[in-house]
């Protein structure tokens, strides 16, 4: 009787497993019938065990295989499916936000999510008229006075957040002192424990030793930039870390200094990190409104008049005319992001030192 195995050796091939299951049981009868009479037969006999081998080995294979395919078919569902949902879940409810801001209430009450009939403009300039807060001391800010100060705060916070962890986060990286590894450690605690936690420090900070309550300024120095300069700090301690030293060397030899080689070379380098630091601070800020809530009641940014728009009771505000101050408010942190989209893109191809 031939022993060879009638199915393909090759263990990945697509064999079905009543193939290899009869295929083995004749295998194992051939060892049968040969061990019964093995004189002259060990080469058969040693050949007949490694074909069962190989078969049971391809049988535990095919096994396998039919339930991975099965977990990867429904690993790749899964995925297609949090895609899909994550992607109508950026596009839709932007796109529902603008259509609704351009419809009357009337309309909105019979129409909730197609198109507008027809552009009702109307609802931007009554939301725009109704953002108007009134500070600790009844003095009116209107929505235009909220713009600047968003504008003042959330560029004021992005940029010296960047600025302060860009050069602790170089220090550290790049040279060696006393303390370097406690202010490291440091970093990382800030960045793990919750910005709750800062709160009761920041209340007695801005109370008792630093009088910030309605100071933007002293504000930014002293709290917002600590909140979240941890994580940051790490991020940029990194992108440092990576950079060697030769960088700085060759710079010294060509007359330079510290300072050259900081701002020459290294900053250019770790520009696209920085800028995606300034932007995410800077939406963060944008739509902060607990601060002024609770620090700057006399300069409220527009987060803060849209909130107390929707909280006063009093002001009955349509659903339209809300998501047109949504709109408003969600324009200049996309133009923001569009514009350092192109910056990151045009800035990921470092250029090498000179020869």
């Amino acid at each position: 009787m031939d022993s060879r195995i009638e199915i393909s050796f090759n263990i990945k091939a697509t064999v079905p497993v009543k193939d290899i299951k009869a295929e083995l049981i004749r295998q194992q009868s051939l060892l049968e019938e040969y061990t019964a009479n093995p004189v002259g037969k060990d080469e058969e006999i040693a050949e007949i065990k490694s074909n069962i081998a190989q078969l049971e080995a391809k049988k535990k294979y095919t096994a396998n295989r039919k339930a991975t395919s099965t977990a990867d078919a429904v690993f790749r569902w899964t995925l297609w499916a949090i895609l899909i949902v994550y992607c109508i879940s950026l596009i839709v409810l932007p796109v529902w936000m603008i259509l609704t801001s351009l419809k009357s209430a009337s309309e909105y009450s019979s129409n909730k999510f197609g198109f507008p009939q027809e552009l009702y403009w109307r609802n931007f300039s009554e939301v725009v008229k109704r953002m108007s807060v009134f500070d600790d001391w009844g003095n009116e800010i209107n929505v235009w006075q909220e713009a600047i100060y968003s504008i003042l705060w959330a560029g004021g916070s992005s940029a010296f957040t960047v600025f302060l962890t860009t050069c602790m986060a170089y220090v550290i990286a790049k040279y060696r002192f006393p303390g370097r590894n406690f202010i490291y450690n440091l970093g990382i605690v800030i960045m793990i424990v919750p910005i709750i936690g800062n709160l009761p420090s920041a209340m007695v900070v801005r109370t008792n030793i630093i009088p910030t309550y309605d100071n933007m300024l002293l504000t930014i120095l002293t709290g917002h930039c600590t909140c979240f300069s941890g994580l940051y700090f790490m991020l940029l301690y990194g992108a440092f870390k990576e950079l060697p030293w030769d960088y700085a060397e060759q710079v010294f030899v060509d007359g330079g200094g510290h300072y050259t080689a900081f701002v020459r070379m290294y900053l250019p380098m770790i520009l696209p990190t920085s800028t995606v630091m300034f932007v995410l601070i800077f939406l963060g800020a944008w739509n902060d409104y607990s601060t002024f809530m609770m620090w700057l009641p006399s300069t409220p940014n527009l987060a803060y008049g849209l909130y107390m728009l929707k909280a006063n009771s009093k002001v009955s505000l349509s659903t339209p005319a809300l998501m047109a101050g949504f709109t408003l408010i969600v324009i200049p942190t996309v133009a923001i992001y569009i514009a350092s989209q192109k910056l990151i893109l045009s800035k990921f191809t470092v250029g090498g030192l000179k020869g």
